[in-house]
């Protein structure tokens, strides 16, 4: 059976099966990467790509303007606004590449430092063909094709990675992050056009130009802002510290953040266009986000607490005291990082209904708290400061924009909450006594190794029995919607 076949719900659900499941992949394929690449670069190399990209992810937003956002919320109409998309997507990437290449050398003498000037303009190279391979993407996401989309997706992850270990070994030093980058852009243009054609109308027969850049406008200035709090925290520890330091927090940051955004933005690639789908049937759209929020949570904040738990032993058996500095920085990020990921789904459900206006409100509404946070933490504790400032900010953040969104939506707030509190109150039961007797093994049998195998044994049993025990209910409708089939088994097996 095709995926097309499928009702709605299985659809959504088998599209979270797979890129759960290739997420995991990739996850581990990201993390031997950062490890071996960590073993052939400095911290240094780490810090300069950093500040590299706090330049180019504000180019990038120009680029995007939140133009695929709306051509999404076309759906069935997607055809009559091709053209103004592809046209609009390449002339915006194309004036983001040219200003980010003249800004390069700005941010140079910003940072003091040029190695990050012919990084830009690599990652320049790329922008063109990303915007043009826009159109064929939203395709594949409003026809709902998630496994084509999680397949494709890992497995440029997987070549990217290994590109980049492959060009660290040559001796290319921080040029190995983004070599590959153009290149990967180009084959992803050719291989989504192939399998998403959408036919491009004459220039002079399109309408609507306007009110695409109207409707972008408003996902654009959210964009802005994320993004200004994404790289925020670069910015004022890379005005203040060495590119070493920076190098150590960038290393910390990549290792806690990634197996969150990776796991979070699937998910939401699958749940974005699958609730503009249901748009006319509200209380459809609710149970689908609170449910997300729900299984996000109780995936991404075990990930992080684990390792917040195995960092000092892992990074200490895989690079004796090269990457000591990071140890603090990782388990501080990961106290208050993962929950960013349960208001993703909060925040899909107010892009499926078309509700930027609400959705800039409620960022602009905690953006101060951020710069106060991470300010005072990078200037008063440096890289730990500002990691406990970020992680800090994620907190609050997330409990405020999951439960106003899901309130006002009639969801009860004990609901919203919930899908925090038992996460943390699991993962920190689960992990916390694994940390605990792994602590009092260690003073016992001092081994890296036996420390990291009993914190992860004995965590992750440990986590699955409280969520099978106390969510019991939540596991099983999970399963009820979970296409078992397509891996051998059926309900009567698990």
């Amino acid at each position: 059976m095709s995926d097309m076949s499928l009702p709605l719900g299985k659809r959504a659900a088998s599209g979270i099966l797979w890129t759960t499941f290739l997420s995991i992949g990739g996850r581990l394929a990201t993390l031997l990467s950062q490890l071996l690449l960590a073993h052939l670069l400095v911290p240094a190399d780490f810090g300069v790509l950093g500040l590299a990209y706090t330049i180019t992810s504000f180019f990038d937003i120009i680029a995007n303007f939140g133009i695929e956002r709306v051509f999404l919320q076309r759906h069935k109409g997607m055809r009559l606004w091709t053209t103004q998309v592809f046209v609009l997507s390449l002339g915006l990437a194309l004036v983001a590449a040219i200003l980010m290449c003249i800004a390069a050398p700005l941010g140079a003498e910003y940072y003091n430092n040029e190695r990050i000037v012919p990084l830009i303009w690599i990652i320049a190279l790329a922008m063109p063909f990303t915007a043009m391979a826009v159109v064929p993407q939203a395709k594949l996401k409003s026809d709902l094709r998630f496994r084509f989309l999680a397949l494709y997706t890992s497995a440029e992850l997987l070549a990217g990675q290994m590109a980049m270990v492959l060009f660290a070994w040559l001796g290319l030093g921080t040029y190995s992050f983004v070599l590959a980058v153009p290149l990967l852009a180009m084959i992803r243009l050719a291989v989504y056009w192939r399998v998403s054609p959408l036919p491009l109308r004459p220039l002079r027969v399109s309408r609507g130009w306007w009110r695409v850049l109207r409707r972008g406008s408003n996902v654009f200035s959210i964009t802005v802002l994320t993004t200004c709090i994404g790289q925020g925290s670069y910015i004022m520890l890379g005005g203040l510290a060495s590119a070493t330091v920076v190098g150590f927090y960038y290393f910390a940051y990549r290792l806690v953040a990634q197996p969150m955004m990776l796991l979070a933005s699937n998910f939401t690639n699958v749940l974005r266009p699958a609730l503009i789908s249901m748009n006319g049937e509200a209380e459809r759209q609710k149970r689908a986000a609170l449910k997300t929020a729900e299984m996000l949570g109780l995936i991404t904040v075990p990930i992080c607490y684990l390792q917040a738990a195995v960092a000092e032993p892992g990074l200490h058996l895989l690079f004796g005291d090269r990457w000591s500095d990071s140890v603090l920085l990782l388990q501080a990020l990961s106290i208050g990082l993962p929950f960013d990921a349960i208001s993703w789904a909060a925040g899909c459900y107010l892009d499926a209904r078309g509700q930027y206006g609400r959705s800039l409100r409620y960022q602009l509404m905690t953006a101060p708290l951020f710069v106060i946070a991470v300010y005072l933490g990078a200037t008063q504790g440096g890289a730990l400061g500002t990691a406990l400032g970020v992680s800090l900010y994620y907190m609050v953040h997330s409990l405020f924009i999951t439960s106003v969104v899901f309130t006002r939506e009639g969801i009860a707030l004990k609901s919203a909450l919930l899908c925090f509190a038992f996460p943390a109150s699991f993962g920190l039961l689960a992990f916390g006594g694994a940390y605990w007797l792994a602590c009092w093994v260690h003073g016992l049998v001092q081994s890296d190794m036996l420390n990291i195998a009993i914190v992860t044994l004995v965590g992750l049993l440990s986590y699955l029995w409280l969520v099978r025990t106390f969510r019991a209910e939540l596991y099983l409708d999970i399963v009820s919607k979970l296409p078992l089939h397509k891996l051998g088994l059926s309900r009567s097996k698990v």
